[in-house]
């Protein structure tokens, strides 16, 4: 079984961040819908990384005052939620996911020649996707809230879609 030192845990940032792309910016006033993909590649095999910020960077850029971010991943070994970014309910968060599929088991799903059946239970456990709502140009969160990316089988490229539709300011 892994350990939580096996984790990349970062309650403040977003290792691994490459780059980010706007693929759609439509206005038709008052309303504006945006895409971006945010590209990633952390660089350990697990981890739990807050990408809130650059969340928040894209929904700067869209300029919707009032509207719905909707946040996914385009990858199946991967999840996002969101919690609190204390740094000791990272580790009781990766702790828990381990317990619940953990790595080096006798996956069926190994047969195909993948090593990473627990990567795709991991990605169960946490979602793919989330909507927050947007309420005077920001998140509209809790004073705890933030947007985890859980990586689950890490070391590669990955890519994350940020949709936000709404009324511009």
């Amino acid at each position: 079984m892994l350990k939580t030192s096996d984790w990349l845990l970062d309650p403040r940032s977003a290792p691994g961040f490459k780059r980010h792309e706007v693929t759609a910016h439509l206005e038709k006033p008052p309303y504006v819908h945006h895409t971006e993909y945010l590209y990633f590649e952390i660089p350990k095999r697990y981890a739990l990384v807050n990408i809130t910020d650059r969340v928040e960077q894209v929904l700067e850029r869209s300029g919707v005052m009032d509207g719905l971010c909707f946040v996914s991943t385009m990858h199946i070994t991967c999840g996002l939620y969101i919690n609190d970014a204390e740094p000791g309910l990272l580790h009781d968060i990766s702790k828990w996911i381990e317990n619940l599929a953990p790595y080096g088991e006798s996956y069926l799903h190994h047969q195909t020649g993948e090593d990473n059946a627990d990567a795709h239970l991991k990605s169960y456990l946490t979602n793919h996707a989330l909507t927050a709502p947007i309420t005077k140009g920001q998140l509209d969160f809790g004073t705890w809230q933030q947007i985890f990316l859980g990586e689950f089988d890490g070391k590669r490229s990955k890519r994350v879609l940020v949709k936000i539709t709404g009324l511009a300011g």
